[in-house]
């Protein structure tokens, strides 16, 4: 039996990834459904070739010019106005969860209420509602499995049943473009420069996280809820070789990590196939050729969003809703030329202290936090007040 697979986000770096690899394996994949927002003319290109029964387009202009130029008289295609429900109106046994930010969180919430597993590449989901998303999946029995390199790295080698003997989860970061770059000369940092990532192929926005190292502050909330552990037991380290993906540590000791070349094929190859393991094509990792394995404590004076994404780990609640909400607003404002890449982290800082903190009853009670944290750090860039 084939595996059926819908694909949130198949236009994005993750979404081509996964159909790369399952256009290898049309023996054991079927692609059910895909969603887009704008990327009209990649979507057909898939369509084409993937034969999907349902796809979705959250761009109303996009969604037209879809139509107009889909020749699958049997493809049900529908636009950002419809329920996320709809798209699974046809059997799916993986959900590949790959919007980026907040948008992707219903998705991940309808395949958990269904009891499908997730493959989950939308950290976003678990950082603004871990505790309510973790108890959906388990009282529907929906699977969750990592996709981000360095918590399925965790994933490979975290020994489940003797979990009480783990000292720590250790997270690496890249450390970005501009770990050598001193904080006196970031301010002046384009976004051409912020998206230029030394080792990773990703989009915009995460590429500007990763250069402010928000996205690890956004890791570490989501590896607390993946895995059930203490903000005391994750640490995050500076590795620039992106070689060793992330480690567990022991009680006795010992450390294991999960190796590879930085290619985001191996992690969704992994969930894919999970728990078996299939071939692909990723360039292999020759030991001998790897000269030195580099670490640093990173430095929360260059990298304030990761000392606030302690913070809102350490306050939860909404917290870490408010901190992902102000974020994807202060990147856009950065990547449309608003404001100044050191404004980022002042913005979160402020939108932080300004929002209230309340505990998290429902999925609409994140939406209603969300929009109001946006509201604050949108106006801070409008008034400058920050």
């Amino acid at each position: 039996m084939k595996k059926k697979i819908t694909i949130f986000g198949s236009t994005g770096s993750i979404g081509i990834s996964t159909l790369d690899i399952i256009n290898d394996y049309p023996e054991k994949y079927e692609i059910v459904g895909l969603t887009a927002d704008k990327n009209y003319e990649k979507l057909l290109e898939q369509v084409a070739r993937f034969n999907p029964r349902i796809v979705l387009i959250n761009n109303n202009d996009s969604y037209k010019k879809f139509k107009d130029l889909n020749n699958n008289k049997n493809l049900k295609v529908l636009n950002g106005n419809s329920s996320y429900s709809e798209v699974f109106e046809y059997k799916t046994d993986m959900v590949v969860a790959a919007i980026t930010g907040s948008t992707g969180l219903m998705p991940v919430v309808k395949a958990a209420e269904k009891g499908i597993t997730i493959a989950l590449a939308n950290k976003e989901s678990l950082v603004c509602s871990g505790s309510l998303i973790n108890s959906i999946a388990k009282d529907n029995g929906s699977k969750i499995l990592p996709v981000d390199s360095e918590h399925n790295a965790i994933y490979q080698v975290l020994d489940f049943k003797n979990k009480s003997k783990i000292s720590k989860l250790i997270l690496t970061a890249s450390g970005g473009p501009f770990l050598k770059k001193r904080v006196e000369d970031l301010n002046s940092i384009t976004p051409a420069e912020a998206i230029k990532h030394p080792n990773w192929s990703m989009g915009k926005k995460i590429s500007v996280d990763s250069a402010t190292m928000m996205n690890k502050g956004l890791e570490l909330i989501e590896a607390h809820y993946l895995f059930n552990m203490p903000q005391e037991k994750i640490d995050v380290i500076i590795h620039p070789e992106s070689i060793i993906h992330s480690c567990v540590e022991y009680s006795d000791g010992s450390i294991l990590s999960q190796m590879g070349m930085p290619d985001m094929r191996t992690p969704i190859s992994y969930v894919l196939a999970y728990p078996e393991r299939i071939k692909t094509s990723v360039k292999r990792l020759k030991l001998s050729e790897i000269k030195t394995l580099t670490f640093y404590e990173p430095d929360l004076n260059k990298f304030p969003c990761l000392g606030l994404a302690y913070e809102s780990l350490r306050l939860k609640k909404n917290a870490p809703t408010i901190l992902n909400a102000a974020n994807e607003v202060a990147v856009d404002a950065f990547l449309t030329e608003k404001i100044k890449y050191l404004s980022i982290p002042l913005i979160v800082e402020k939108t932080l202290n300004k929002a209230s903190i309340f505990d998290i009853n429902s999925i609409k009670d994140v939406i209603d936090f969300d929009v109001d944290a946006r509201i604050i750090a949108n106006e801070l860039i409008n008034t400058g007040k920050y």
